[in-house]
């Protein structure tokens, strides 16, 4: 069975953040610091927003609140709706990655534009340097955002089918 490193960024069209409470980083008693959504139980909480940037590349910051999603793979399109921040689980992704080389794969974030990011995941190999299989390819993705309200990602690769998501906010999440 091939390990697919990057199969979490390239899967952000099926799942993205629900939560609009921001990213924490927790240090914990192991004095690790992971990020989470959720308050840090154990630990201590050291920040309430998201990191700013992925490699030295800042990934743009969105409001929170109700979205309207588009998603575009093969000449289909399909619509949602969500509430939240809808490319938190992207920005978890990206911040993942950037601190994983296990599997022989690199990760490369350049800035486009003030609001823009490219960030290319490339696995040269199909063995990890521990001789484990994995899923060798390149994907890349473009994230541009004209304002905190709306945002475009574009991915292509040479494993999985390119697709198109992109979002504007249409207003508050309802209140449960």
């Amino acid at each position: 069975m091939k390990i697919i490193p990057w199969l979490g960024i390239a899967m952000i069209a099926v799942g993205f953040g629900a939560d609009a409470q921001g990213v924490r980083k927790c240090v914990g008693e192991d004095g690790k610091a992971p990020y989470s959504n959720d308050p840090c139980p154990g630990s201590t909480e050291i920040q309430s927003a998201p990191p700013a940037a992925a490699g030295g590349a800042a990934i743009p910051e969105l409001q929170a609140g109700k979205w309207k999603m588009r998603f575009s793979r093969d000449g289909r399109t399909a619509e949602d709706e969500t509430c939240g921040n809808p490319i938190d689980g992207f920005r978890r992704d990206v911040k993942d990655y950037e601190t994983t080389t296990r599997w022989g794969c690199t990760m490369t974030t350049n800035a486009s534009g003030p609001r823009s990011v490219r960030i290319v995941y490339d696995c040269p190999s199909d063995r990890a340097p521990d001789g484990r299989a994995v899923q060798k390819g390149r994907a890349e993705f473009s994230l541009v955002s004209a304002s905190p309200q709306a945002f475009r990602i574009e991915m292509t690769s040479t494993v999985y089918p390119g697709y198109v998501m992109e979002g504007t906010r249409i207003g508050e999440c309802e209140k449960r």
